[in-house]
């Protein structure tokens, strides 16, 4: 696009590391000029005016407030749209500025997705406000209650946005406190099992010693859990950790130690070919694949012997898992709603699980920009197909 026909944006604030934050947000959308006091805001917009002003409310000398008292009793400038930015999330404060005649307000710290949304609106206003002025009566009306729709539809999209990250953000504290309390009787059990084995475990027969060490090592394995379910709502309320490369092969090994009791106790047969690297969170990819591999030694009859193969294949960057078992299948009718949460194909009594586990491998799949699928037929088994990016290669 020809920088003639650019937005023209004016930012106006007095702390360097704000303009700058600002700055980055909103280059793509137009050609950015910036004043660090009042008086240099309203000469810049005499030399030139701006189609947008983001200002700062609290600014030493001419404040914020006085500058946009000077653009709205100007006749010229009346109609100039002025996003007030300010460290003050008090209604009264907000409201003190639009009665002024501030065209939206944004509290600090700033939300860059936010702050682009809502100074993309302001200049599609500003656009259709420039077009009215040269249209016939009849077009000025139809624009202006195409201009108040987006307003409205804006607003709108604004409040959902808000009440969602305040529902995640609720979620992730929920998780967080529910973590921390069912440390505490795991914490309990490890202790009092080791008080068991050093204060009697000389009178124990051997095999009570094997059930103290699977307790204690069920309950490491639950605390692992504990913190993948943190890291997991942490990761659906927008606080992703950075991905790092993952090497499958060595979560999969370990994943095959972490279910050796369930491999012995059920005769199963479980093959791995060489796995690839990819990007991704390491704690999340292996409750992925654990649940995979759990209910591929599940969902078996009861006379055959499970087997389940894991291989997988890399093309243009995107790496594809299939783990394919014995299993009894699923029909082509319940395909649909397998990924769903608290679905469950059969009967508790007769395989035991949650319902949840192929919607938390789903929606940690599509948290890593990939996906899984299911083919399978009734009888024949079951395949689920996971797809995952692929680590660049060093250069």
């Amino acid at each position: 696009m020809n920088d003639a026909v650019l937005p023209d944006i004016l930012i106006v604030d007095d702390d360097p590391g704000m303009v700058q934050a600002l700055a980055k947000v909103l280059r793509p959308l137009g050609r950015l000029r910036f004043a660090t006091h009042g008086h240099d805001a309203l000469r810049r917009i005499a030399e030139s005016v701006p189609d947008l002003v983001l200002l700062d409310a609290q600014m030493p000398g001419l404040s914020g407030f006085e500058v946009l008292d000077a653009i709205k009793a100007d006749p010229v400038l009346a109609g100039l749209p002025v996003i007030m930015v300010t460290s003050h999330a008090e209604a009264d404060f907000e409201q003190a500025g639009l009665d002024k005649g501030a065209a939206d307000f944004i509290a600090k710290p700033i939300h860059p997705a936010i702050v682009q949304a809502r100074a993309r609106t302001q200049l599609r206003l500003k656009q259709a406000n420039d077009q009215l002025k040269q249209m016939s009566a009849m077009d000025r009306f139809k624009l202006a209650v195409a201009v108040e729709d987006l307003r409205e539809s804006h607003d709108r999209l604004q409040r959902t946005a808000d009440q969602l990250r305040q529902a995640n953000e609720s979620l992730v504290q929920f998780v967080r406190i529910a973590s921390h309390d069912l440390r505490e009787p795991l914490n309990t059990i490890a202790q009092f099992v080791g008080l068991i084995d050093e204060d009697h475990g000389a009178l124990l027969p051997p095999d009570a010693h094997q059930y103290m060490r699977l307790v204690l090592r069920a309950s490491e394995r639950m605390r692992t859990l504990l913190d993948d379910v943190v890291r997991y709502a942490r990761l659906q309320g927008g606080e992703p950790e950075r991905p790092v490369e993952v090497a499958l092969d060595r979560v999969l090994a370990e994943l095959r130690d972490a279910l050796a009791a369930r491999v012995a106790a059920t005769n199963a047969e479980l093959t791995i070919e060489p796995l690839p690297v990819v990007m991704g969170h390491p704690n999340l990819l292996a409750l992925l694949f654990q649940n995979l591999l759990t209910n591929a030694m599940k969902f078996v009859p009861r006379e055959r012997t499970p087997r389940v193969h894991v291989s997988a294949s890399a093309r243009e960057g995107w790496a594809t898992v299939r783990v394919q078992d014995n299993g009894l299948g699923i029909a082509p009718e319940h395909l649909g709603r397998l990924f769903q949460p608290f679905q469950r194909l059969h009967l508790k009594s007769e395989y035991e699980g949650t319902g949840l586990g192929l919607a938390l491998a789903r929606q940690i799949a599509e948290a890593h920009g990939g996906g899984i699928v299911a083919q399978s037929e009734p009888g024949q088994g079951a395949c689920f197909v996971v797809s995952l990016p692929l680590a660049t290669p060093a250069t």
